[in-house]
């Protein structure tokens, strides 16, 4: 049992670190933030293009950083985390 809490502990620092390897993906979470913010305010607030905007905010969905509730982008525990990491 303790080998699997951690490999999910490994694999949950793996995901931090990938995330906070990319400027874009910390960008975004940093805008983010606590109160949460719309697609379109988080893309026009950085200047991204639809492109980086779709991939990185992807990456960060499926990855468990950030979800969508009723059109508002919202940081997980795991992006808080990221976010409180700087």
């Amino acid at each position: 049992m303790a080998g699997s809490a951690k490999e999910r502990d490994r694999e949950h620092h793996e995901r931090l670190f990938k995330a906070s390897m990319s400027p874009v993906r910390r960008q975004i979470v940093a805008t983010i933030g606590i109160q949460g913010k719309s697609r379109e305010e988080v893309k026009k607030e950085l200047n991204l293009n639809d492109f980086q905007m779709k991939f990185n905010l992807d990456w960060l969905i499926t990855e468990g950083f950030v979800v969508e509730e009723d059109g508002k982008l919202k940081l997980t525990e795991d992006g808080i985390e990221l976010l409180e990491a700087g």
